[in-house]
């Protein structure tokens, strides 16, 4: 019987990596000066692991392969070198992500607030983009979109492309692991990854660390290394986050064919030299302050490496904290960043309300413009009518 991908993460922890089990065992490598080496052998093991995959869809034959993981999971890096290793073995995979198949901004739903809802599957143009799959598979020439996100509309002809039989293609997207994302596409062709972070460090003998922190903890350092948002913005965000998730990734986990832990032994000291500045940040008096203290208690735990140039270019860990060889180049900054559009897409909501705001801005300008026009017309014509000049003013 195949383990869940519950039971595959569990088995995924290795607790042999210098005998690093606890924060103390992490600080005593660093102090010892052997933390590069930690740093090699749990990269080294990920990279097995990889490699393990990627023979295991060449084995079975699988044309589409679906990867997917709640936020800060690192999935881009995890497609992107996945792909490499299907290169190896002579695949030649299509890289592909779902947010260019959002149907138009007008026929977006909306959440309970009325604002629009980018994360429920009604949001992606299923239709379409199975057809565009189906028609790759078969080796035709197919026009993919581009999604804008500042006109809400998918456009095309900047991409026509066609696949040999021989190739497969590798998805990235909330709603990889939903059948429903791909109803037309054949359960055998099909190969899906969960991708979660589940680290094997113990901070009591009662607990290990919590995921969820941990993935916070990597989103509050890339949100802030890319756009500089504050670790306040990222807590408020984080409950939000946090829904879309439980509702169109956990409960799907189940679905997929392998599981890929994608914590390494060694990030926490490396992740703390830039996060702890901004919790600090946190005033009492705000809201976000519990939190922020939660995190810094745990924190206060691990010592600090300073020194991340032992983290390798290819590292998931280069996701968060930048330098990665499979950044892309922000249009908007002209950073290397994996955030461009699926920044925006995040961000739509406090993009729009920048504009609304600028509109309502120029809109009161226009009203009192206008108001104030009227006024001194108006007195002009009372001033014509006290003189008896404006007979039609009086009446």
């Amino acid at each position: 019987m195949a383990k869940s991908p519950a039971l595959k993460l569990q088995h995924d922890i290795r607790s042999n990596f210098l005998g690093v089990k606890t924060p103390e065992d992490l600080n005593r490598v660093i102090e010892e000066g052997d933390f590069k080496e930690l740093v090699q052998i749990s990269e080294a093991y990920q990279d097995k692991r990889i490699v393990e995959i990627a023979q295991r869809i060449y084995d079975q034959k699988n044309r589409v392969v679906l990867i997917a993981g709640p936020s800060s999971s690192g999935k881009t890096t995890t497609a992107k070198k996945l792909c490499t290793q299907l290169k190896v073995l002579g695949l030649d995979p299509l890289y592909m992500g779902t947010d260019d198949y959002f149907v138009e901004r007008e026929d977006t739903p909306l959440d309970e607030n009325g604002k629009y809802n980018f994360e429920d599957l009604d949001a992606v143009d299923v239709d379409l983009f199975n057809r565009n799959i189906i028609s790759l598979l078969k080796g035709e020439e197919v026009d993919l979109p581009t999604f804008n996100f500042m006109t809400g509309h998918k456009e095309f002809g900047k991409r026509i492309t066609s696949i040999k039989r021989s190739q497969i293609i590798v998805i990235e997207g909330i709603h990889a692991l939903n059948d429903q994302l791909t109803p037309q596409i054949r359960q055998h062709q099909k190969f899906k990854i969960f991708v979660c972070p589940v680290t094997a460090l113990r901070v009591s003998k009662e607990s290990g660390v919590d995921p969820i922190d941990h993935r916070m903890l990597r989103r509050m350092v890339r949100d802030n290394q890319f756009r500089g948002h504050s670790a306040k913005a990222t807590i408020d965000n984080w409950p939000s986050v946090r829904r879309g998730e439980d509702k169109n990734i956990f409960p799907y986990r189940d679905q997929a064919n392998e599981a890929f832990n994608t914590s390494h032994i060694y990030e926490i000291p490396i992740l703390k030299k830039y996060a702890e500045p901004l919790l600090k940040s946190i005033k009492e008096d705000e809201p976000e302050y519990e939190m922020a203290s939660k995190m810094l208690k745990f924190l206060s735990e691990f010592d600090v490496y300073e020194d991340d140039s032992v983290v390798p270019n290819d590292s998931i860990i280069r996701e968060f904290i930048g330098g990665s060889t499979y950044a892309d180049t922000d249009p908007e900054t002209g950073k290397k960043t994996f955030v461009g559009s699926n920044w925006f897409l995040r961000n739509v909501h406090e993009y729009l309300k920048e504009k609304h705001g600028e509109l309502m801005e120029k809109r009161q300008e226009f009203h009192e413009e206008l108001v104030k026009a009227v006024e001194e017309d108006h007195v002009d014509d009372v001033e014509k009518a006290l003189k008896g000049e404006n007979e039609k003013s009086v009446k």
